[in-house]
């Protein structure tokens, strides 16, 4: 057992049981935790992953007792647990043993000790840095045996570099990784995985070859039965996943098409057992790379429904796992009208019961942001709301919070870390619901899909008797995506902006489509309320926000607080060509250089920065470079004030903004959207590897200037701009290519006549457009509920909502 999987484990442990939940909802997600989460290919969530791991070996496993508290590590003797008065004294005696060790090079005592001291104080970054010392002295002196294993092996020679040699490099390598990737330092990250990748290809081709050494960048797939092929392939897959996720993450784009391109190799020519894909890649890393097509985007989540069944213990082959009709046996399709008014002969006896079920109503969490009005403007007097909690966060105080609990008839919190999915599902069910929301889908641990997937299994063990009666499963918000399995989950919620008729196909789940748009919020309750100071009151106001964040008071800002990894280099070179030609059209109008449009990035540490600004100097010339200007990551109220300060909102087409598209069109920014393929309006999809013309074209260079290069804009996440916009009544504002785009965002900053008009309607509109109304939103869903009720059928039909 490497010292790498013992801290990886350690380290999520003390990870927060969300890993979305920030203070800002547009801070990057920590891609450490998907280091950590994802070393292992199966896919498995945190806790089963580290417990498998841990407990191969009696040295795992009593670092697993440490870890619990249960015991020490035998080899340190340095005494028995202290009583909380002595934690202090205790810790500096630890670490400074664990200094020692490490000053002689001693990792293995360095590591017992620290393994000791971590429980006293989880959050230490001294601790941290120690266990980054002692993994960078693993890999010093490992790199160091497995180049002169390397030489000698191409001269012939007989040192050994063994498989448990390899195992040790590559785990602290990955370590390494995560750890580089907290402090936000890319660069050495993305140098420890492709070391991991190289050196274990390398040794791998040598052991496929029987002993003969090949210099080869790839792997020489001739024994594909081979049990080291079968262990090692994943792994070195999942580094280069790894890998693209940690560029993508500081605009790192050297090889990002080529890298994606291996991604997608890797997925679509290895299957399990069953047909499904391997799980290499979470889902929601697959709905947001556009190297993922839809197709196989559907199929990924399709092998994590079957993953969160198996979880629970429904049998393999069992009828549960299948996940579809035949395509070419589409669903009926039922209509629910809403009515103008309420008729109060309801045929209905009681209340519907609808449950609520997500880890992130926290105030952190944009979910609970979202949503906090939501469960009020319920009719009462039809429906009881009970919201479940898989977050401890009864003392969350937060404004959003407290909304959802009063407005709820009951509010449990649920604790994972005390009891399986079964057990939480079994105790949801006491409550009698009709139908239960998941609120989170794969977004996170796997943890809420074991708890839906626990119904199957009551199902399997009872042979469906009719008098078990089950609440119809419905997934919402969480997952911007087809779920994978209609019989884990009955009905997804969308709209057809989203989901076109041609995409249909690739929902396993019945759907609910909603008048107008989907996603719902609550801003119009919650934003610009008295005294809140968010929505900006005149220009004055405006021009000294603008000082603040280093922008000229006359500069057009086209904006994009977007997350950086949702960001390509099609897209960001197309903004800096339209960039340019703006700022050349007013240099003609003789207007000062410090007043010239800018384009307004969220920043995710220096790297990343600095990546962009040397893509800039080398594509477009030195003198744009004061074009970028950068925000840092804010807290909720700072962030929605500044984007005030921005003239035009730009989309990600390969993932739109969702929140962030809501909180720009209500501060009263326009954003554009692409809502068809980039570069190419006849094609939606250019991610499908199916096409061996486009895998081909895809392998070429990475040059701007390749016509086979595209951004995937197939899936429903790229899609989401394109409904905000069409329930605003901003229409004008997609576009159906990125030339087109291109042409919006310079008519938006030259023709300031028609956009002022354009903004001036937007502003006036959010109190009326659809977007941002949640009662009518609620009324919509209520709907569909009641139509659900009314249905007797085991396959559920589509629902069409119609307002009267």
């Amino acid at each position: 057992m490497t010292h790498a999987f013992i801290i990886i484990c350690l380290l999520s442990s003390a990870s927060s049981s969300s890993t979305f939940e920030t203070s800002n909802r547009n801070v990057p997600r920590s891609l450490s935790q998907d280091v950590r989460r994802g070393l292992t290919p199966n896919g498995h969530t945190k806790r089963p992953f580290c417990n498998e791991w841990l407990c191969r070996n009696s040295a795992s496993n009593t670092a697993l007792a440490s870890v619990r508290g249960r015991e020490t590590y035998d080899e340190t003797s340095l005494g028995a647990p202290a009583s909380e008065s002595l934690l202090p004294s205790k810790l500096e005696s630890l670490l400074s043993h664990a200094k020692r060790f490490i000053s002689q090079r001693d990792t293995s005592r360095a590591f017992a000790v620290l393994m000791e001291a971590y429980p006293l104080d989880p959050t230490s970054s001294q601790i941290a840095a120690m266990f980054q010392s002692c993994m960078e002295i693993n890999v010093e002196v490992a790199h160091d045996r497995f180049h002169r294993w390397r030489t000698d092996a191409e001269q012939e020679n007989r040192i050994s570099f063994s498989e448990e040699e390899l195992t040790n490099l590559f785990q602290d390598r990955m370590g390494l990784a995560s750890l580089f990737i907290d402090k936000e330092k890319y660069d050495q990250a993305g140098s420890q995985l492709r070391n991991a990748i190289e050196e274990s290809s390398v040794w791998l081709n040598h052991a496929l070859s029987g002993g003969r050494h090949d210099k080869t960048d790839g792997i020489n797939v001739s024994e594909l039965d081979t049990t080291q092929f079968k262990h090692w392939k994943p792994q070195i897959d999942h580094a280069q996943y790894l890998l693209y996720r940690t560029n993508s993450a500081c605009c790192k784009w050297d090889t990002y098409f080529q890298d994606g391109d291996r991604l997608r190799d890797a997925l679509t020519h290895k299957t399990s057992p069953s047909g499904s894909v391997i799980r290499l890649l979470h889902p929601f890393d697959a709905l947001k790379f556009p190297c993922v097509s839809l197709d196989l985007a559907s199929k990924i989540a399709q092998s994590y429904a079957h993953r969160a069944l198996e979880s629970v213990g429904v049998p393999l082959g069992s009828d549960f796992f299948k996940t579809a009709k035949d395509a070419s046996q589409p669903r009926e399709v039922v209509t629910a009208v809403r009515p103008r008014a309420i008729n109060d002969n309801s045929q209905l006896q009681r209340k519907i019961r609808v449950g609520y079920l997500s880890p992130d109503f926290t105030s952190r969490h944009p979910l609970a942001f979202l949503m906090q009005h939501v469960f009020r403007c319920h009719d009462k007097s039809r429906f009881s709301v009970h919201t479940y909690s898989l977050n401890s966060n009864e003392g969350d105080e937060g404004p959003e919070v407290q909304a959802i609990r009063e407005a709820s008839d009951s509010v449990a919190y649920l604790s994972p870390s005390r009891m399986s999915p079964m057990e939480l599902y079994q105790r949801i069910m006491q409550d009698e619901l009709d139908i239960l929301v998941d609120l989170c889908g794969y977004a996170g641990t796997s943890l809420v899909a074991e708890i839906m997937a626990s119904r199957c299994k009551l199902q399997h063990d009872n042979g469906n008797r009719l008098d078990q009666r089950f609440p119809i499963h419905i997934s919402y918000m969480g997952f911007p995506g087809s779920v994978g399995s209609s019989r884990v989950w009955d009905y997804s919620v969308f709209d057809e902006h989203v989901i076109p008729p041609s995409a249909r196909k690739h929902y396993t789940e019945a759907l609910v489509f909603m008048p107008h748009c989907y996603f719902v919020n609550s801003h119009r309750t919650v934003v610009g309320g008295p005294g809140d100071g968010i929505l900006l009151a005149n220009d004055t106001e405006r021009i000294e926000l603008r000082k603040k964040y280093g922008i000229h008071p006359s500069a057009f800002v086209y904006c994009c607080h977007s997350r950086p990894d949702k960001i390509d280099p099609l897209t960001f070179r197309s903004w800096m060509r339209a960039l340019c030609i703006v700022r050349e059209e007013h240099k003609k109008k003789e207007i000062s250089d410090d007043s010239l449009p800018v384009l307004w990035l969220l920043r995710s540490g220096d790297e990343m920065e600095n990546n962009l600004r040397s893509l800039v100097r080398c594509e477009f010339g030195d003198h744009i470079e004061d074009a970028l200007v950068f925000a840092d990551v804010s807290e909720r109220k700072e962030h929605l004030k500044r984007l005030g300060c921005a003239d035009l909102f730009l989309d990600t087409p390969a993932y739109n903004a969702h929140t962030l598209g809501c909180d720009a069109l209500y501060i009263g920014v326009p954003m554009i959207s692409l809502l068809h393929g980039a570069n190419n309006t006849d094609s939606d999809n250019i991610a499908n590897a199916d096409d061996e013309s486009v895998a081909a074209a895809n392998l070429q260079s990475d040059s701007p200037k390749n016509p086979n290069r595209l951004v995937a804009t197939d899936k429903l996440a790229s899609k989401v701009g394109a409904s905000l916009l069409y329930a605003s009544s901003c229409e004008e504002f997609i576009v159906h290519d990125m030339q087109a785009y291109e042409d919006l965002m310079v008519e938006c900053s030259i023709n300031q006549k028609w956009f002022d008009a354009v903004r001036g309607r937007l502003r006036a509109s959010r109190h009326i457009c659809p977007l941002f109304d949640t009662f009518r939103w609620v009324k919509n869903l209520e709907t569909a509920f009641l139509k659900m009720m009314t249905l007797d059928v085991d396959d559920f039909p589509d629902i069409v909502v119609f307002e009267e």
